[in-house]
């Protein structure tokens, strides 16, 4: 890599494998999409990389998962989204990325949260983590873990209600398509 930089032991290639893809899956939802979150990931475990030899070996992996949220939070707040996905062909996604990709409408809707919220979500559902971790992630209090998500979740309950609601209006004819 570069200068004075030396790739970590086996341990830090071993804890890739295990949860590499589960990382990538972490920024897809925070991102929105494969390209921002291929580069969240990467500029994670270079980061990570760097100072392995120093950090704490306590939690490994939830260190890692820190650093690819708060990349992925940083990429967000930096780009505003292209379609990248859509222009570029960026060869054959791993299954995850087909089973988040396939549920597009719910993707949107997330992507429509502000950051907090969306990283809250997706950090207590996808992620599994407790609001103490979570809070430990983001940098801030359980109360405001708790608030994020209450808010987050009343918003997308919010968008899919008014989705059922436009389905039973009529909208769509009985092909399934709109008359």
């Amino acid at each position: 890599m570069g200068i004075g930089f030396e790739w970590p032991d086996e341990e830090y290639t071993s804890l890739l494998a295990e949860h590499g893809e589960r990382l990538a899956r972490l920024a897809f939802l925070l991102t929105g999409n494969r390209a921002d979150a291929e580069d969240a990931v990467q500029d994670a475990v270079i980061s990570v990389a760097r100072n392995w030899q120093a950090m704490s070996k306590q939690s490994p992996a939830g260190y890692l998962r820190t650093a690819v949220t708060r990349r992925a939070i940083d990429i967000v707040r930096r780009r505003r989204h292209l379609p990248l996905d859509e222009v570029l062909d960026l060869g054959r996604p791993d299954a995850g990325y087909l089973r988040l990709e396939g549920d597009i409408e719910f993707t949107r809707m997330l992507q429509e949260l502000p950051e907090r919220q969306r990283a809250v979500l997706v950090l207590r559902y996808h992620q599994q983590l407790d609001d103490r971790e979570i809070a430990r992630v983001l940098g801030c209090t359980q109360a405001t873990v708790r608030s994020q998500a209450s808010r987050g979740l009343a918003k997308l309950r919010e968008k899919t209600d008014a989705g059922d609601r436009a389905m039973q209006g009529g909208e769509l004819n009985g092909s399934g398509r709109t008359a």
